[in-house]
């Protein structure tokens, strides 16, 4: 018994993001009655998997560094379909924003206090 074909899209619900702000990637297999499991990956790396449930698979990730992402959904198959690749998301991940602040512990501070 040959196996039927598989399509996956990736979408991301943030993008561009923040550094450590969090990212929702949902994977959509065609047909919905694919079960199985999904792996996110950035280029090769794995960063996450997800379950099916009604064809799509989730995953929130706060972790990617700043820049530039290639990210892709690998549907696994299973019985009845084969494996599928999204194609590839370009993910952007701004850096966060930085604040600086200056306290003294002696402030107001006397002329001559402290010196010899």
């Amino acid at each position: 018994m040959s196996k039927a074909a598989s399509s996956t899209v990736l979408l991301s619900g943030t993008n561009p993001s923040t550094y450590s702000g969090s990212i929702t990637l949902t994977a959509t297999v065609t047909p919905s009655s694919a079960t199985g499991s999904i792996t996110f990956k950035d280029g090769s790396t794995t960063i996450g998997t997800a379950t099916l449930g009604h064809g799509s698979g989730t995953l929130a990730i706060s972790t990617l560094a700043a820049g530039s992402h290639s990210l892709t959904a690998v549907y696994a198959g299973n019985s009845n379909f084969n494996t599928s690749t999204s194609a590839p998301l370009t993910q952007t991940v701004n850096k966060a924003d930085s604040s600086t602040a200056i306290a003294s512990s002696l402030n107001p501070r006397r002329s001559g206090v402290g010196s010899p």
